[in-house]
Formats: structure tokens, sequence, C-alpha cells
């Protein structure tokens, strides 16, 4: 048998978090970025509970009875200003870009229901990523949006995870949509991030008929460094005494060698099996890589380099400094993930996790406010270090290709080292378990909440408003006293907004994926602000 013929027959399961094949991985390795062959959800799990609402403000308004009053008068401590009108107008028009619905700057496409024209919003300056792909139509702003309603972050996650309000901590051996997606897509699950989320666990079965209350991860790949998976290599070149990874790994190459020429009990040689499928899966993706650099800008996420002579983020008294605080964590799922691009073919990759925590804004926010340098990721600056990492980069008036010598945030470096084709079959959701009031606690921070705002991100997404962007009822709310824990009402459940992705991703997959979707279902519905609004979100 020769090694193609192998790789074809060969059950690779190393790289499997559980048990099974990877029905795909059939081709031979070839150097370089191999163009997406597929449709592919990545999701980004934001852990904590994110404060959208400290992202996308209202403008300012001066009439005591407005959202736009009332949102700065409750908010003031959360922005870190002080407690009058001139400083709540000032924060706005310093840090926030003004777009008015069917107005100045908008270009999104969908406005359902025409609830929000004429309403004036701002994203964080400094989301220039975000900005630029609003302005192009590619963003989708999902309002009012609820996954878990329990404001516990343990059994929330876990119900964004498995696509499943309706689950129990008890229910943890449930399987997850992006698992179920893969299924449904004939593909496989890609984790990212440092250890697998429920997110991928995929269903025993088959699709359409799977069992999606059991967990099969025959279809999971974990991918926590794409420079280095499958099993280790000895390098020669390196002093053995001083890596002992090396003599160890070169010592169990000659072992399990060897070993297979040897008669061994049949309870061992699943062993034997086992070893050679995984290095040849090592070795095949490494081939693949192996002449693929890290695209520049990609790099400088988690790495210091220069671009063009000029260190991408010069600091005299730190010359290790990172664009991204969480370079190591984010910057280097975001270099994961363009790998995982690079190799998908191999992988038959359909929907991808990834994470990014420290949400949890019970206090002081926006930390270090006064400090004059944005960039520095020395410095925690509390949730707007988050936005910054996952939104930030060049503000170009919607005009591309990105400038690449400019600071980039995870996904605007991401977007900027890849082809237009390539990113016409990505599309991102971004969300987490659940939102904050619409007030702050008096201690610079936002308590658990229900609803908030979702993100649908992609070249093919008709970008714009869905559902109320701030609803008139809660005016009320924030003058009424009483409400000790006042939240965004949740309008629209997660399962009619992610099952319109699983259909773009897979036709006809949303309702398999999310059964509360499916024609004739009776239990609990699920709940949508208005009715079809989900119908156009793809072009």
């Amino acid at each position: 048998m020769n090694r193609r013929q192998f790789l074809q027959s060969a059950f690779y399961s190393g790289l499997i978090y559980g048990t099974g094949a990877l029905p795909t991985l059939v081709n031979e390795a070839r150097a370089g970025f191999e163009p997406l062959q597929n449709r592919l959800l990545v999701n980004l799990f934001l852990d904590g509970g994110p404060d959208m609402r400290h992202l996308i403000v209202p403008a300012f308004d001066s009439n005591p009875n407005s959202f736009g009053y009332q949102y700065w008068s409750n908010r003031w401590r959360a922005h870190d200003v002080a407690n009058n009108a001139t400083a709540w107008q000032q924060r706005w028009n310093d840090d926030y870009y003004p777009i008015t619905v069917g107005g100045n700057n908008w270009n999104g496409q969908q406005n359902p229901g025409g609830l929000n024209t004429g309403t004036t919003f701002g994203i964080w300056r400094h989301a220039g990523w975000l900005i630029d792909m609003f302005r192009a139509g590619n963003v989708a702003l999902v309002c009012n949006a609820v996954g878990g309603t329990n404001r516990a972050h343990d059994l929330s996650t876990l119900q964004m995870h498995q696509g499943n309000v309706l689950s129990g901590l008890n229910n943890a051996d449930r399987s997850g949509w992006g698992g179920r997606l893969a299924r449904s897509a004939g593909g496989n699950a890609i984790s990212v991030t440092n250890s697998p989320r429920a997110f991928c666990f995929g269903p025993v079965g088959d699709a359409p008929n799977y069992n999606p209350n059991a967990i099969d991860n025959r279809d999971l790949i974990a991918v926590q460094n794409s420079r280095e998976m499958g099993l280790n290599v000895q390098d020669l070149t390196e002093n053995q005494i001083y890596r002992p990874q090396h003599r160890m790994a070169r010592a169990l190459r000659s072992y399990y060698a060897g070993s297979r020429t040897e008669q061994v009990s049949q309870a061992y040689q699943k062993f034997m099996d086992h070893e050679l499928k995984v290095r040849q899966f090592g070795e095949l993706i490494r081939e693949r890589l192996s002449d693929l650099p890290e695209p520049p800008l990609i790099e400088a996420l988690h790495r210091a380099i220069s671009i063009n002579g000029q260190p991408v983020n010069p600091d005299s008294s730190n010359d290790a400094r990172r664009v991204l605080r969480n370079g190591y964590g984010f910057g280097r799922q975001i270099r994961n993930l363009y790998d995982v691009c690079a190799a998908n073919d191999l992988l038959d990759v359909r929907t991808v996790s990834m994470d990014y925590g420290g949400w949890d804004s019970h206090g002081d926010q926006r930390r270090e406010a006064n400090n004059p340098d944005i960039n520095d990721p020395n410095v925690y600056r509390g949730i707007e270090s988050g936005f910054k990492d996952i939104f930030g980069g060049q503000f170009a008036g919607g005009v591309q290709p990105f400038d690449d010598t400019q600071l980039h945030g995870g996904f605007s470096a991401l977007w900027a080292s890849l082809n237009s084709v390539d990113r016409n079959k990505i599309v991102l959701t971004i969300a987490g378990e659940f939102g904050r009031q619409i007030r702050d606690n008096g201690d610079g921070g936002t308590d658990h909440g229900k609803g908030n705002i979702m993100f649908v991100i992609g070249d093919n997404v008709r970008g714009g408003i869905y559902g109320e962007l701030f609803p008139d009822a809660e005016v009320d709310k924030y003058a009424d006293t009483s409400l000790r824990t006042p939240d965004i009402d949740p309008r629209t459940s997660i399962d009619p907004i992610f099952s319109r992705v699983c259909d773009w991703v897979s036709p006809n997959s949303g309702s398999i994926v999310f059964p509360r979707m499916a024609p004739g279902y009776s239990g609990e519905q699920a709940i949508i602000e208005s009715a079809g609004m989900f119908n156009s979100l793809f072009i």
C-alpha cells in the first residue's frame, strides 16, 4: 500500500477529541494556501456576558425623556466620565463613530419593519474593522437577542453551546450546534481554542436522523497550535542533551516502528496502527504549512515583528509588546484559523470554534480610561481591551484593501490576509451567554442581564439592524427605581438566528440543527421579534 492509499483508508483519530474517522483527509499535501472548498461557519463565543451596549451606543440627546439621555444618565459610571450632560456628550462626540439608520453613513441593506429609521447610533471608534464592515453592508446587528435567561454563567453557556435554551445542567451530555451543523454538512468541526467547547460536540448517528441528545466526537479536531499538529518530530540539528523532547520523539518513533515488525497481540495492534496514522496525519499537515509563512499582520497579533522595516507597534521601553493584549490566546486562535483555512481540503472543515473571555464586567469595566495610548496591550482597559482585540483595525472609511502598515485587531488581520474568494465563503457569529443590565451598578460596571446584541458578519450577509435597536419601552425602565435588575427585553431566541446561518452553510440544515425551527414542532416555541425577520439575512 503506498502512502496516498494508506491516508485514504486510515482513520485519523489521533487529533480528534474522541474517536472516529476524518472521512475526507485524502489529498496529497501541497504547500501553500488551498482555496476554501466549502462554506465555513466561525463561531466566536464571548465568555462572561459582554456588554454590547458599551460597544454600540445611542447618540447623546439633551431631552431628558429620550433614550439618548436616559442611557447616558444611567451609564456614566460605566463609561468613566463625569455625571453631567457636557461630559456625556463629549464622550459620545470623541469616542463613537455616528451612523444614522437610513441616512448619514448608512450602507446597511436591511432594516426590517423600518423600526430604526432615523435612529443614530455609535460604534466605538477603535473598533475600526467593525465600522468598515458595517459600512460595507456586511454586519447584521441582531438586537434584543437571547440565549440563556437565567443569568447563571454555567447554564447559559451550556445552552448557547448546545443551541438549546431548554437544556439544564444535567444535560451536559447533549451535542453542540456546531457539531450538529458539521455532521449535517458532511464535514468536521474544528476547535482552535485551548480545549474544545461543547459547541463542537457532535451528535450520535448520521444526518439528518442523528440523536442530538448524545455525543459522538468523530468529527471533532482539536487544533490548539496549528504549527505543531501531530506527533513531535526529532530535529537532529538541535543539541539532544538539552532538548529531551527530541530524544523522546526519536526514541518513540523507533520504538513504534520496531514494534510494528513484531508479532504482537491484536489488542496492542491498535496502538501500533494509531501511532502510525497520527504520525502520517501530522506529516501531511506539516507539508501543507511548511512553506506557508504566517501573514505578517496575523503574526503580529501574537509575536513582535516588523512590517516594511518598522515595528508593528513601536515602543522604546518594550520591544516585545504586541498589538493584542490577548495575543497568545486570541491572536494564536486567529493564526490557527488561518492555517485551518489553508488546509481546509485536508481537514474538510465546516465549523470552527473560537472563544474570548473576560466579559464579566461587574465593576470598573472601562479601566485606565484616561491612559492616552489605546494601543498599549500592557495596559488592561477592561472590556475595551477585548473589543479592540476582536474588532480593532484601521478605520478606512469603508475602503478596502486595508492599509497593511496600520495596527489590526484579530479579524481585521485575518480579513486583510485572505482573498475575496475565500472571505466570500466565511460567516462569523459572535455572541456571549447573556447580556448586561441597562443601568450601571454604581461600581463602574454592569450586572448580568438577558437580551443583548449578537453579530452575524460576512461578505454574503445582508447587513443592517434586525430588531428594535433602542426600544422605547426601556425608557420607562430607566426611571423605574423599583426595577432592581432592569434588562434588555429578550425578543428573539438564538434558534431563528443561527438556524438561518446553518441553512447558508449547509442548505436545509437549520431545522435539523435547531429542532424548534422544524415545521410542526409542538414544544415550547422559539421567539422572534418580527416574523420572517431573518428570511433575507444572506444575499
